[in-house]
């Protein structure tokens, strides 16, 4: 418990791939895309190798430029699931985003809010008390001498940031944010006259696209995450191959690295509207006794739909001279 406490006090959202679960990174990233509707998926098992595995699933939807306005809308979904208590946390957000074109468009600044019910749960039944060993071997008919308070909380949550692109080139682009979740620092605690707060989280993501060669990006992404005493940093990269061959359009692979905590690989692809990326986890930190190395995999899924819009032709007609 001593091992893993640093990293449960400071446990909120979190992916290794940031930058493929953008409504969790930043509710100003509604919208943000080449498209019409977005749908994101993403999933991470961690820790499988230490314990009962840390399980995470995402999902979320949105719109873009609702009734043809600045407007962005849509739906955010996040399950995790901890340890042999089953700590179960539930969060439904509805992120609402604004687009700020600038100049000529090529830059935007957009703003965003994301209101959020969370129910959290634990399952007493499967853990194990001192009170329980008989002196031998555990014993589960014995009490545990545990008093305990309820074993669920619901309450509403809020996140708001912003966000800026700048597209100076194609294939080139820059793009920066700052997020500042737990706006209202909700209550979490489980036991009636005990106040703990979820503390502020902010965070700091920038990235840039650049054409290196004519079948070659690179993408440099990094994010600064604080939260109370606590901090994440992260930084790296992936290079991208443009295929250029039907429906597969790019190959990535990449790596990363986490403060004081894990380097991870990861490698993707486009085909048609979809974008496929997986990473594992190598674990760096104190815990590689435990681990091994081995921290966990985690897989991100994008599709994007599009409008038919049809291509107008303009005929000018010749003249008739006869």
């Amino acid at each position: 418990m001593f091992i893993f406490i640093n990293k449960l006090v400071g446990q909120d959202i979190h992916f290794s791939q940031f930058f493929n679960s953008p409504l969790n990174l930043n509710p100003s990233l509604t919208g943000n895309f080449i498209g019409d509707i977005r749908l994101v998926a993403n999933q991470r098992t961690q820790w499988s190798s230490v314990t009962t595995p840390y399980i995470t699933f995402a999902l979320s939807g949105e719109y873009r430029n609702i009734y043809n306005t600045s407007l962005n809308a849509g739906l955010s979904i996040f399950h995790d699931k901890a340890g042999d208590s089953q700590f179960s946390t539930l969060q439904i957000g509805i992120p609402i985003s604004y687009t700020l074109y600038v100049n000529d468009s090529s830059q935007t600044v957009q703003f965003g809010i994301q209101p959020s019910f969370i129910q959290r749960s634990i399952n007493y039944d499967d853990l194990r008390f001192d009170n329980q060993y008989d002196g031998t071997v555990y014993n589960s008919a014995l009490g545990n001498g545990e008093t305990f308070g309820t074993n669920g909380r619901n309450y509403f949550n809020l996140h708001a940031g912003i966000s800026w692109n700048y597209l100076f080139a194609q294939r080139k682009s820059v793009n920066a944010g700052f997020a500042v979740h737990n706006l209202t620092q909700p209550e979490q605690s489980f036991f009636s006259g005990e106040s703990i707060p979820l503390k502020h989280r902010y965070t700091f993501h920038a990235g840039t696209d650049l054409k290196i060669h004519n079948d070659f990006d690179i993408l440099p992404r990094v994010m600064l995450g604080y939260q109370h005493n606590y901090k994440e940093i992260i930084m790296g990269g992936s290079l991208r191959y443009h295929l250029n061959n039907g429906n597969y359009r790019n190959l990535y692979g990449g790596i990363y690295y986490r403060n004081s905590d894990a380097a991870y690989l990861t490698a993707g692809i486009d085909y048609h509207n979809f974008h496929f990326k997986i990473s594992y986890d190598i674990n760096v930190s104190s815990l590689e006794v435990a681990s091994n190395n081995r921290g966990g995999f985690e897989f991100a899924l994008i599709y994007i739909f599009e409008k038919y819009r049809p291509v107008i032709k303009r005929y000018k007609a010749c003249p008739n001279f006869i």
